[in-house]
């Protein structure tokens, strides 16, 4: 049996879809549907120990800025060694 510690936060992932009015889109001749480039991600360490509430904080955090219909997935935990060494206060939301 291994005695794994319980996390002291997340790594929390956004996706951000870009706009379909880029400028590569912008004036360009395709017939069909329009094509947005691919989407690129965001990271977050929040000190949270549940993860549900740690996607939580990270969209209220995001609420503030243009990102604000990402997907939002936890994708690490974070230990309190880690949590410390990030000088991330509790409940706290940090960009990556």
């Amino acid at each position: 049996m291994t005695d794994k510690a319980l996390p002291a936060g997340w790594v929390v992932q956004v996706t951000v879809t870009p706009p379909l009015d880029t400028p590569a889109m912008v004036g360009a001749r395709w017939i069909g549907s329009p094509m947005p480039s691919a989407p690129s991600f965001q990271y977050f360490n929040v000190a949270l120990a549940a993860p549900a509430d740690a996607i939580a904080a990270t969209a209220k955090h995001l609420s503030k800025s243009e990102v604000k219909d990402g997907e939002m997935a936890v994708v690490r935990r974070l230990s309190s060694e880690e949590i410390a060494s990030l000088t991330i206060k509790a409940g706290a939301v940090k960009p990556a």
